[in-house]
């Protein structure tokens, strides 16, 4: 008997002990038996939202790279100033099948009529591209839509569309481009293609931030790693905002400090799990 009570954890006799005293036996008895059991479900549950979270930001972090990608692919080398960029409406995504309408926004900047030239061209490719003349009033604007579709691909994932308005007297030209993601999951089109990757993206981060809280605040470790990560969502959710009106530069920011934060977290939590368990 001897030998079989030496070799119980010294936490159970301090129980036996603890609940010799009759007020408070039933109580302390319970509490002792339940704590580390709950300690470990919230430890895995920490563990479980975490992934979640991170899945989360790996899923914007690819939305927003990917119309990033084609962003820079069309605007990198632009020669023109900002005064000189054309306005225009183009589709994030599209699917192989689909076919999408780009505007842009032709100008008149003088008190004369003009008669400018306006060049559309697809992928920098040998493909034909379309010229039409655009009679514009004094000082009037008017919007030009065209078509595209997965017909003229660059790198088998993206459309780089430009449209060129040429100079006409003093009336400068102007130039508007945008890069088109093909993108489809499920047979989706593009739009829902987008729809659902932002969706599941704000669920992992949120869903998965918010268990991931909560289950630290239960093991009473509010740790530097978990400030971190609520930066790390905060800037995963900018990226795809900033995304989504073609604030290029933001998002290219966004992106760099998304992959930096995030690789510096998985690291962490993958080489070495004791910073994200609570202190015993």
């Amino acid at each position: 008997m001897d030998a079989v009570n030496s070799t119980r954890p010294r936490e159970d006799t301090w129980c036996t002990l603890w609940c010799k005293k009759p007020m408070l036996q039933p109580l302390n008895c319970w509490s002792i038996q339940l704590a580390r059991p709950m300690k470990i479900n919230f430890l895995i549950i920490s563990r479980l939202s975490f992934l979640l979270f991170i899945l989360g930001v790996l899923i914007g972090l690819s939305l927003s790279a990917g119309i990033l990608w084609g962003e820079l692919e069309v605007r990198v080398d632009s020669p023109y100033p900002p005064s000189r960029i054309m306005r225009m409406n183009c589709p994030l995504l599209l699917s192989r099948t689909e076919s999408g309408t780009v505007e842009a926004v032709i100008v008149n900047s003088t008190t004369d009529e003009i008669w400018p030239t306006v060049k559309q061209d697809l992928n920098r490719t040998d493909s034909p591209n379309t010229t039409q003349i655009v009679p514009l009033a004094p000082t009037a604007t008017q919007t030009l839509a065209w078509t595209v579709d997965g017909s003229n691909l660059l790198f088998n994932r993206l459309i780089l569309v430009n449209i060129f308005q040429e100079q006409y007297r003093d009336n400068p030209s102007r130039l508007g481009s945008c890069g088109i993601l093909i993108l489809s999951l499920f047979g989706l089109s593009g739009t829902q293609t987008f729809d659902l990757l932002f969706a599941s993206s704000l669920i992992g981060i949120l869903l998965g931030g918010g268990l991931w809280v909560y289950a630290r605040q239960q093991l009473n470790d509010w740790s530097n790693l978990t400030q971190a990560a609520f930066f790390l969502g905060a800037l995963t959710i900018a990226a795809l905002l900033s995304s989504i009106i073609r604030w290029w530069g933001l998002t290219l920011v966004f992106d760099f400090l998304t992959l930096l934060l995030g690789g510096t977290l998985l690291t962490e939590f993958t080489m070495s799990p004791g910073g994200l368990r609570s202190k015993e």
